[in-house]
């Protein structure tokens, strides 16, 4: 399944402007990671991510978000809840426009979200 992941966010990672792209758990492990340079700058701000994890994916499901962005000096972070469990991170270069990336990371959480098995509730039906 790791594999076929990987495969998912190549439409991601190929950006130049991408770091790095990270599936966490929701206890802060990462299960995967692309990472284009291992320069300490990018490792230290994954080993803060796996230290906060948890409190930011309480604000995601609790706080009814539909993401997570911050700066950490010259890299924007953006984390997108993809199942109850997991999130995908994704670290690119200040001057980026992730936003012009949306319906890809959009497009690669649902592929992540069959793979893993999981239904997402905006796509329940309700039936009243």
């Amino acid at each position: 399944m790791l594999l076929e992941i990987s495969e998912t966010i190549k439409p991601i990672i190929s950006d130049s402007n991408i770091r790095m792209v990270v599936l966490y758990r929701i206890d802060g492990t990462p299960i995967l990671a692309e990472i284009k340079d291992k320069n300490i700058k990018i490792l230290d701000l994954l080993y803060r991510l796996e230290n906060q994890i948890k409190d930011i994916l309480y604000h995601i499901f609790n706080g009814d978000l539909d993401d997570i962005s911050f700066k950490f000096r010259d890299i924007v972070v953006k984390m997108y809840p993809v199942s109850r469990t997991l999130v995908l991170a994704i670290l690119a270069k200040e001057e980026s426009s992730i936003y012009k990336l949306e319906a890809d990371i959009e497009s690669v959480c649902m592929k992540i979200r069959e793979l893993v098995g999981y239904e997402h509730p905006s796509s329940l039906h309700t039936i009243q």
